[in-house]
């Protein structure tokens, strides 16, 4: 990962503030804080420069198609799985590349829950700063750990931070895995599978291998790749096509479930949203610990 804050951090929020503006029975998700972690530089161009923005938003959707709303029903079903968690008694919450994740401050119940926000120190300095703007304090219930998944050890890194390896805890994953080395996501994993208590389980989104290693025959795919490595954040990570249920059972989980985007399109897009795009290559998965 890069040594300044993340970029694509920001960009993700900058969707879900987008989305959170539409009026609430046309919205996928809402994420009130979203705002307060976009630059001012940013906020700025967008008000100054309406017709370059547009036209770059644009331009977005041409290279990768959907992948805008992908991005917000990836929040709506993470939301989702959270909410439930915690109705059927979820005592922990491990946040991999927590980067400007806002699930600790805006939904119910979440404050009664231990959480650990993991990040690289750069982006996770930055989002502490935010926190305090907003709240005035950082919250008792979020242990904040920086870490480079790349170079030091999550286990040892968790433990240490006084989490609990007895309780049942949901991992979640958003926009990580395909930024960090296959060897690291067996590594990561394999200390859930290890270190865990029953009913634990993860909560992730992947693409393609064909994405990663220059093989896919779609022009989004091919896109989207050059997009990230352009801007330093390359593709590291994916699974095979037809191949993450073999994949994740393999290593230990059971009760998996896969959404495709034709799952989530039909599932979030309906009504006045019905004609929204989604992209085919941006995958969801839920799994327990067996």
């Amino acid at each position: 990962m890069t040594r300044n804050a993340s970029k694509t951090a920001e960009t993700i929020a900058m969707v879900r503030v987008s989305e959170s503006r539409r009026p609430e029975d046309g919205r996928i998700c809402n994420d009130p804080y979203a705002i307060r972690f976009i630059s001012q530089e940013v906020l700025d161009f967008a008000a100054n420069n309406p017709e370059k923005y547009r036209a770059f938003l644009a331009q977005s959707e041409r290279l990768v198609p959907g992948a805008r709303n992908s991005i917000v029903a990836r929040v709506r079903f993470f939301d989702d799985i959270v909410k439930s968690s915690i109705d059927d008694g979820l005592e922990q919450l491990v946040i991999l590349g927590a980067g400007y994740d806002t699930r600790a401050y805006r939904i119910k119940g979440m404050d009664k829950i231990k959480l650990f926000e993991i990040d690289h120190p750069a982006t996770q300095k930055v989002k502490i700063e935010k926190i305090k703007e907003i709240f005035n304090s950082l919250p008792d219930h979020v242990t904040y750990i920086p870490l480079d998944l790349e170079v030091d050890k999550l286990g040892q890194r968790l433990l240490e931070s006084k989490y609990d390896s007895s309780k049942k805890t949901l991992f979640i994953m958003e926009g990580l895995l395909m930024y960090i080395s296959p060897e690291v996501v067996d590594e990561i994993l394999s200390f859930i599978v290890h270190n865990s208590g029953n009913g634990s389980d993860i909560l992730f989104d992947y693409i393609p291998l064909s994405v990663v290693d220059g093989t896919c025959e779609l022009e989004a795919g091919q896109n989207w790749q050059k997009g990230v490595t352009d801007a330093g954040e390359p593709f590291k990570f994916g699974i095979k096509e037809g191949a993450t249920e073999s994949f994740l059972v393999q290593r230990g989980f059971t009760k998996i479930k896969n959404m495709t985007s034709e799952d989530y399109k039909k599932a979030y897009f309906n009504g006045k949203n019905k004609d929204r795009k989604v992209n085919s290559l941006s995958l969801f998965a839920y799994a327990v610990v067996e």
